[in-house]
């Protein structure tokens, strides 16, 4: 694995209540009014969150002052803090939260005229949802109160985050307008350098850069301004754009107003990319191209603040990263799960661990947050004892991780999703596997060679499901011993391995290597499977099929098939009564009659018409392309109406069902009786 530079800067946080000094002492701090809008200076009041930066005189270890004069920063020499100044007013909560989610650490800062208020009060909450670490606290305006007031508000202080990961946080009491107490703040911040500074935090990690603005400058271009939550960037880094789904290319990188070569996680720069300004957002992402894996559902551990009860499915506030969604939101398991799945219905990118806040429906206040657990959501089966045991499994360190999941998952578990979710690249999953390898756990490393994907699996489950599957195939074959075999979907069907169709195929493909399984075109079966067939079976075979292969999309009808065997009517009907019963045939009008595959094959033509209008296709349409007559569509179409596949709205027809679920028993069939 390449060394990356060494972190450059870290990110603080200003929270609390609004005029309670935050801007000023950011101003004071850094030399910069983070007040930049007219309405801000007007009103006295932070509406959006602002940036700054202090650069350090002093460098930790073997690392030299910088010379501030140079336009081109060494990104391994450069330290500096940088502030988020978030408002403080119960109207812009919104913004503050997309200032607060990527910090390092938080001041939170109270005034001693007023103290302890109710955004202070939420502002801590959040701070403490998210896992935030308290960088210092601030009593401000001390120049304004007496010294009593001044231990109250210490008093108030220490009882407000008594129970929260601010609790060890100093507490400094200063004042802006005489600088009393500045010196203890900076020298207090500054250490905090030294703490994150030789923290790997996400560095390792692929990219992951979320995004707070988006503007344009003249000759230059796009540029974008966030934070790296995960990995690096520079020049040579190409990113997808989760807003559009398009390659964004890196043509510059700025960190407290220098150019510099490359940044890592937990930095805060602005980057200048290739893509229209117009298309980028408040709360899109950068991500490497293995991570952008947009999903509707989130399964998460959520702490509430206060009971809330979620069933009657009204959308609450989500603010993950800079982003913010509606959702609707479904307790998992009983009502002491800590577990809950989130729906939104525009696309959510997310990793495991990512914190998160909740507000209620209105907007108003907040009423929790939480930790994403897993991103890879199964459609069913939300609340089942398997799924509640897999995010109870999800919900540790990585290498515990894997082995609960191992261990407590028949399905088996998804190398590949495993480390999507959590964002570890090929080599860390590989890593994981020998360390399980080098304890001697039993478990078996299936590889599908047509996904190039990887399935894990604990033998006792492997041992089981092989069984079972065997067992299945011998039902199969002695309730249709004049069958060839079955297709595999099929097979994983009865087999109910539906929702585990990775499993599934991982495990047909074991067992056809070993022998255990015959594999015959696209039909499985035991390997000492005989056909055993009727003689009207038979005589389909020789005097029917033949006919109907030859016809292709135009198969006869029954009178014509009828005069081309020259069989009685009679006995024809019969002969084809029989052959619909063994799965044979398809009867899709009263006269027509079409092979199993033919129709998997028009089911397949449909789907790619489908699919190139929209808005439904016409009968026209799929005659025109088909090339055969229109009554014939109209058959054929008022077939696939019934079945569930299409469904007719006004003069044109969209598809209404799974190719793959309604047609799994006809594809293939044409081996059915070879």
């Amino acid at each position: 694995m390449n060394s990356l530079p060494a972190r450059h800067s870290i990110t603080i946080a200003t929270a609390g209540h609004v005029d309670h000094g935050k801007t000023s002492l950011v101003r004071l701090i850094t030399g910069t009014d983070t007040d930049t809008l007219a309405e801000e200076k007007n009103r006295g009041l932070s509406i959006n969150s602002g940036f700054a930066y202090r650069r350090l005189q002093h460098l930790h270890h073997s690392q030299q002052p910088h010379d501030q004069s140079d336009t081109e920063a060494d990104s391994s020499r450069v330290l500096s803090i940088g502030f988020v100044d978030v408002p403080g007013h119960t109207d812009f909560i919104n913004n503050a939260l997309a200032g607060i989610g990527a910090a390092d650490f938080a001041l939170l800062v109270v005034a001693a005229d007023d103290g302890v208020m109710p955004q202070t009060r939420e502002h801590l909450a959040i701070m403490d949802l998210l896992g935030l670490q308290g960088g210092a606290i601030a009593i401000t305006k001390i120049d304004k109160v007496a010294d009593e007031r001044i231990a109250q508000t210490r008093r108030e202080i220490a009882e407000l985050v008594r129970d929260t990961s601010f609790s060890a946080t100093p507490v400094i009491a200063l004042s802006s307008q005489s600088g009393v107490g500045i010196n203890s703040l900076l020298m207090r911040l500054e250490s905090l350098v030294n703490e994150v500074v030789q923290y790997p935090l996400n560095r390792a990690k692929l990219t992951r850069f979320t995004i707070d603005r988006s503007f344009t400058v003249k000759g230059i271009g796009t540029v974008v301004t966030g934070t790296v939550l995960a990995g690096k960037i520079d020049s040579t880094t190409t990113l997808v754009h989760s807003g559009t789904g398009l390659e964004a290319r890196i043509r510059g990188i700025r960190h407290d107003n220098l150019s510099v070569s490359g940044a890592s996680a937990g930095e805060r720069i602005a980057v200048n990319i290739t893509l229209p300004y117009q298309q980028v957002v408040r709360g899109d992402w950068l991500l490497d191209t293995a991570l952008y894996r947009p999903t509707q559902r989130l399964d998460t551990r959520l702490s509430l603040l206060e009971p809330v009860n979620f069933r009657g499915g009204a959308e609450y506030h989500l603010y993950h990263g800079t982003a913010h969604h509606l959702v609707r939101v479904r307790q998992l398991g009983d009502d002491s799960s800590p577990y809950f799945q989130l729906f939104s219905e525009q696309p959510l990118l997310a990793n495991y661990g990512d914190r998160f806040i909740l507000r209620d429906p209105a907007c108003e206040r907040t009423i929790g947050g939480g930790t994403v657990m897993d991103t890879f959501v199964p459609r069913r089966g939300r609340n089942t004892p398997a799924r509640l045991s897999f995010l109870e499994a999800m919900d540790r360190d990585d290498d515990l991780a894997l082995r609960a999941l191992l261990d407590s998952q028949p399905g088996g578990v998804s190398l590949d999703q495993f480390l999507c979710c959590r964002n570890l690249d090929r080599a860390r999953g590989e890593e994981l596997v020998a360390s399980l390898q080098e304890e001697a756990l039993p478990f078996a490393r299936l590889e599908l060679e047509q996904t190039g994907a990887t399935l894990l699996l604990h033998d006792r489950f492997l041992q089981q499901a092989i069984h079972h599957i065997v067992a299945v195939m011998a039902d199969y074959h002695q309730e249709n011993p004049s069958h060839t075999g079955i297709q595999e979907s099929l097979l994983s069907r009865r087999a109910n391995f539906e929702n585990s169709r990775l499993l599934s195929h991982a495990i047909v493909g074991k067992l056809v290597k070993s022998g255990r399984l015959r594999r015959s075109g696209n039909l499985l079966s035991l390997p000492d499977h005989q056909v055993q067939r009727s003689a009207e079976e038979q005589l389909f075979l020789e005097r029917i099929r033949p006919l109907l292969e030859d016809s292709g999309f135009v198969p006869p009808r029954t009178r014509e098939l009828a005069d081309l065997t020259a069989m009685k009517l009679g006995s024809l009907e019969r002969l084809l009564a029989a052959a619909r019963k063994t799965g044979n045939l398809i009867q899709v009008a009263g006269n027509r009659h079409y092979l199993p595959e033919t129709i998997a094959r028009l089911a397949k033509f449909t789907e790619s018409l489908a699919r190139e209008h929209r808005d439904g296709f016409s009968v026209i349409q799929f005659r025109d392309r088909l090339g055969i007559g229109r009554n014939l569509c109209i058959e054929i179409l008022e077939y696939f109406d019934r079945i569930g596949y299409t469904r007719r709205a006004d003069n044109v027809r969209l598809l209404r069902g799974s190719r793959d679920k309604i047609f799994s028993t006809a594809e293939g069939l044409s081996d059915q009786n070879g």
